[in-house]
């Protein structure tokens, strides 16, 4: 089913658009309403092809040679879990903003042999909130945790930037954290210091590769662990450049 996406007024003066065509920059815009809201859609250049320019004489050539500028600029990334091809848009966390979440496809890393899609699942972690749970295509949208410490409390809320750095950790790791105060906090408390949102992406993203198939250091992947003024100070200094996955902004 097609959703409804966000297209950001910087999306049309953004240098790493404008290395790609026209009609490849207005494909890009299209994968957005058939990708789940992991930004992830199925490597098929023929299903592309049908959700996107459906009444327009483009041949399959045309899509793919589109789909191969948009990998060239980094803006889409592919991979492969269990046989199956995926391309997964990349800057999603940061760039749209999922109320009600469902997950139809798996995330890069997830174990090689499921036969149905599944995020990652670590090692279970006190800390941690339920790992989110992903439908097949005909399945009916899973219920959502309430952004609740407990029942009865209010919702926590946060600055929009370690919003997105939090679920940017819960996107890549596989986790479902919430943003109560705590995790906020740390987050923010990086930011103040000097940390860009880019770095702490960078930080996650690092420590996702070298963890998250360890299940010893898996329940790490974690904002107490990441967070923590002394650690992370030291991932970011172990980043040979300290910049997320290229992003267009």
């Amino acid at each position: 089913m097609a959703r409804i996406r966000t297209v950001k007024p910087e999306f049309w003066t953004s240098e790493q658009i404008a290395e790609c065509s026209p009609t490849a920059r207005l494909l890009f815009i299209g994968i957005w309403s058939f990708s789940d809201d992991h930004g992830i859609h199925p490597a098929s250049v023929k299903r592309l092809k049908m959700e996107v320019f459906p009444s327009d004489v483009i041949s399959d050539e045309d899509i793919q040679a589109m789909v191969d500028e948009l990998e060239a600029a980094e803006l889409l990334h592919s991979y492969q879990v269990a046989g199956k091809d995926y391309w997964q848009v990349t800057g999603w966390a940061r760039h749209q903003k999922i109320d009600k979440p469902t997950y139809r496809h798996p995330q890069p890393g997830a174990p090689v042999g499921e036969s149905a899609p599944a995020v990652h699942a670590p090692s279970p972690d006190v800390n941690s909130a339920s790992a989110p749970r992903e439908v097949g295509e005909a399945s009916p949208s899973p219920r959502v945790r309430s952004l609740k410490e407990s029942k009865g409390s209010k919702a926590l809320s946060g600055s929009p930037d370690c919003l997105a750095i939090l679920s940017h950790l819960n996107e890549r790791a596989g986790r479902n954290y919430s943003p109560v105060r705590a995790s906020l906090d740390l987050i923010g408390a990086r930011l103040k210091e000097g940390a860009t949102v880019a770095q702490c992406c960078a930080v996650v993203d690092a420590k996702v590769t070298e963890w998250a198939t360890d299940p010893t250091m898996q329940k790490y992947l974690r904002p107490e662990t990441l967070f923590n003024a002394t650690k992370f100070a030291g991932y970011a200094g172990q980043l040979a450049d300290a910049t997320c996955v290229k992003d267009w902004e």
